[in-house]
């Protein structure tokens, strides 16, 4: 290996190259390591190069397209001219390229794992229904085929440990979502009674599981009780069939702004939203492959001292409790406005907790990967020598 010049190639398809874990988290928290390049490949975003990390597009089209399937094979190619010593992948669709990369010219294998892909796949409208059980069980068997050749893996869920036992093996270190930054000032108690507007955001993907005609429904109903309220929806929707749905749904509503849809937001837009509205909505759908994840935009709102509005959901209410962060509704079957009205008015947040235990663990990614893939192999003596 060569040391002067450590290259570490991260690849996704769907996630753009500034992605928020990819590139804010992963990839700049590996880019501190002495004589370290990285590189990382993914949807065609507006990134450009810095000093030591470098962005390759290798899709632009949509989800569903020839341009996808031959998205891996970009990647590979990619791959060669880069020559890593390590590649991180962050979707099950780079697995088979990385693999053969490895056996022909040799590097360390990682795998980040985002997400249950097996169960996303099954459980949400991605695909259609007729095709879902074929294609999961196409990305399980990836999985398993590709596991004796990995050499660790990054979980972004503490979950994920039993859900994909059958799937990973040690060294793993689990790495949520956690925050980029710093934590706020904790003496800042948020109360929304008082201002002039309030402004609601829902952010991330747009889509049915996610809770997206929920926080329509409610920023409706909220709004003929009081004209203060208004919604804000940013983010990317894989589903164009749906998005038009949310177009048509809030076209004559001027009180509801759609940001995004039809390409992914930049992460550095989304956070001037979060800091810039007064709460957070996590209405999501009940969903077997969601509804125990934490979703990072949790962080991003507690980080950023923005109360939420959560649908029930005994992982994200064990948070809430804890700093005092927002209020739990009922989104399939919404209260009466009055008293959402009434929670919000007599309440107020983050009162308590510590927030530091939210903050982004660089070090312990940086420990990780040095102490196992970095550190010279002690290798055993010989009795006598």
């Amino acid at each position: 290996m060569n040391m002067t010049n450590h290259r570490i190639l991260i690849g996704s398809i769907l996630k753009p190259t500034n992605d928020s874990r990819m590139y804010e988290k992963i990839g700049k928290s590996l880019s501190l390591l002495v004589n370290t390049e990285i590189h990382i490949a993914g949807l065609k975003s507006s990134q450009i190069d810095e000093q030591n990390i470098h962005f390759y597009p290798i899709f632009s089209a949509t989800r569903i397209s020839i341009s996808r399937f031959i998205a891996p094979w970009k990647f590979l190619i990619r791959a060669v001219k880069v020559k890593p010593d390590t590649i991180i992948v962050s979707t099950h669709e780079l697995l088979l390229v990385t693999y053969l990369y490895k056996i022909i010219f040799g590097c360390t294998f990682i795998y980040d794992v985002q997400e249950n892909y097996f169960h996303n796949i099954l459980y949400t409208d991605a695909f259609p229904s007729l095709i879902k059980p074929i294609i999961a069980r196409w990305v399980r068997w990836k999985e398993r085929v590709c596991k004796k050749h990995i050499n660790g893996y990054l979980l972004a869920e503490k979950i994920y440990r039993n859900e994909l036992a059958d799937r990973i093996q040690e060294p793993i270190l689990v790495l949520e979502n956690k925050y980029v930054g710093s934590a706020p000032d904790t003496s800042k108690i948020v109360r929304i009674k008082d201002e002039n507007k309030i402004k609601l955001l829902y952010s991330g993907t747009i889509a049915t599981s996610y809770g997206v005609f929920e926080a329509i429904d409610l920023v409706i109903r909220l709004y003929l009780k009081d004209s203060r309220f208004e919604l804000t929806i940013i983010g990317f929707a894989p589903n164009c069939r749906e998005l038009t749905k949310v177009k048509n749904r809030i076209a004559s509503f001027p009180f509801i702004k759609l940001i995004g849809g039809e390409k992914p937001v930049d992460h550095t837009e989304i956070l001037s939203a979060i800091q810039s509205h007064h709460i957070g909505l996590l209405p999501y759908r009940f969903n077997e492959s969601t509804h125990l994840r934490v979703p990072t935009k949790l962080f991003e709102y507690f980080l950023n001292h923005l109360p939420v509005i959560c649908s029930y959901n005994p992982t994200w209410e064990e948070y809430i409790e804890t700093y005092r962060a927002g209020i739990i509704i009922q989104f399939n079957n919404l209260p009466p406005a009055m008293d959402i009205l009434d929670q919000l008015s007599n309440a107020t947040f983050y009162t308590q907790g510590d927030q530091k235990k939210l903050i982004w663990e660089e070090s312990n990614l940086q420990n990780w990967y040095t102490e196992q893939f970095l550190q010279p192999r002690s290798e055993t003596l010989p009795q006598g020598v």
